[in-house]
């Protein structure tokens, strides 16, 4: 009997919550292998566009369990998802370790000019039902997470810092917040 080729369902996994692959971009696209390809997925009816990681799980991070990264937005906001995940997937590898679950990460400064959004937080998917978090093999075992880079505002990112993320999750549901959307103002 053969073993599993590991993470054999990513592609169908993320295919089945985010929509189908359309697009990706090498590891290489910078000149020299930054250790992960980007994944560009599109909802059926096109209303939403993803981009995702492919290769930080083979890197060598600290972390309880393999992951990818993730983040959602409208379609016509797909440089700025980019941007983030390459971004945050940088700082992932150049410090070897993990993010995790409710992580606020700063920018050093604001990440465009024109934009409120200063930083990124590491949430569940919030748009998603349950199970995108959880790459499983053939046997139902989960063997990679999935986490989801959300954009956050200077503002927001201080009320994390004095509350908690749980306090800044209220705020966005009372406000419906839409985290899809990057050119956003402060929920706080």
């Amino acid at each position: 009997m053969s073993t599993p080729e590991p993470y054999a369902g990513f592609i169908d996994h993320i295919e089945g919550f985010l929509g189908k692959v359309y697009d990706a971009e090498p590891p290489v696209i910078e000149g020299k292998n930054r250790g992960f390809a980007l994944f560009f997925c599109k909802t059926p009816a096109e209303d939403l566009v993803s981009v995702v990681t492919n290769g930080l799980r083979f890197q060598k991070i600290t972390t309880i369990m393999p992951m990818e990264l993730a983040c959602t937005v409208l379609p016509e906001q797909r440089a700025y998802a980019r941007a983030l995940v390459a971004l945050t997937a940088n700082l992932v590898i150049r410090m070897g370790e993990a993010v995790q679950l409710d992580q606020v990460i700063p920018a050093p400064e604001p990440f465009w000019d024109d934009l409120d959004m200063a930083g990124v937080m590491i949430v569940n998917h919030p748009y998603i039902e349950d199970g995108f978090e959880s790459v499983q093999n053939a046997e139902g075992r989960t063997e990679m997470q999935m986490l989801t880079v959300v954009p956050v505002t200077a503002a927001e990112i201080a009320y994390v810092n004095e509350r908690d993320a749980d306090a800044l999750y209220e705020i966005w549901e009372e406000e419906e917040t839409d985290l899809l959307d990057v050119t956003r103002a402060s929920a706080v």
